[in-house]
């Protein structure tokens, strides 16, 4: 028999309903957690990922061209030089880093190649990593790190062939600029260049080393692995 709602003893005054807490909260629908959120660290480190592996792509594709014969671009650069004196220099220059470029083609070549192969995996497993994709955070550590030993290895096997062609380019860069600025301007550029091309290479290296560690450390960082772990479990991705 039905209860009359007059029977019904009303609440006391001045008592409102129970707080909600986790006892009372209802399930949600789905049955699945809210995502874990993605740390800001770890979007530095996936962008700076994709950096360097955009980097490690060119840089390949370029050398195994160069060593494939292409070398069209590197002729124009030196002959578009307009004084005859400076694009004889530039021509000597080029002929230098041809040559010990072809002595250390057994060097160059596996090196070139497994930068291009290793900037290609950072490339597809950084932008995994952005978009939130599981299983992308032990594999990215991996070539992560490998890209920076290949890096670092590769710029103390082939420094003379990365010093001869630092000394050409850097030294066209001056000629070009000497025949668009007056001599004051041109001095200043002169000195300015000269030193980075001194300074650069090295800092640059130091630079890459200490930032592919850093993106090694935020991957492997309690919040960075509650959010890989959560996007890797299937409830979250209903």
């Amino acid at each position: 028999m039905a209860v009359p709602m007059s029977s019904i003893p009303p609440p006391p005054r001045g008592q409102s309903e129970p707080p909600e807490n986790d006892a009372f909260r209802r399930p949600s629908l789905s049955g699945a957690e809210p995502k874990a959120r993605r740390p800001r660290f770890l979007v530095v480190a996936l962008v700076a990922a994709l950096v360097f592996g955009a980097g490690c792509w060119t840089e390949g594709c370029s050398q195994l061209a160069f060593f494939r014969g292409e070398r069209e671009q590197h002729a124009k650069l030196t002959a578009s030089i307009q004084d005859a004196a400076d694009r004889a220099r530039a021509e000597a220059l080029y002929q230098r880093f041809v040559d010990v470029a072809e002595g250390a083609r057994g060097r160059a070549v596996p090196i070139a190649a497994a930068t291009f192969v290793l900037g290609a995996a950072l490339l597809a497993l950084a932008a995994r990593g952005l978009a939130g994709k599981s299983n992308t955070r032990s594999a990215l550590m991996q070539v992560v790190a490998a890209q920076a030993i290949v890096v670092v290895a590769g710029y103390f096997l082939t420094r003379d062939m990365f010093n001869a062609e630092a000394d050409w380019k850097w030294e066209t860069a001056i000629m070009h600029q000497r025949e668009r600025s007056p001599p004051e301007q041109f001095a200043q550029f002169a000195s300015m260049v000269r030193s980075m091309r001194h300074w650069g290479p090295p800092g640059w290296l130091v630079f890459r080393t200490i930032a592919s560690a850093l993106i090694v450390v935020a991957l492997t960082r309690p919040r960075s692995r509650e959010f890989f772990d959560a996007a890797s479990d299937p409830l979250s991705e209903r």
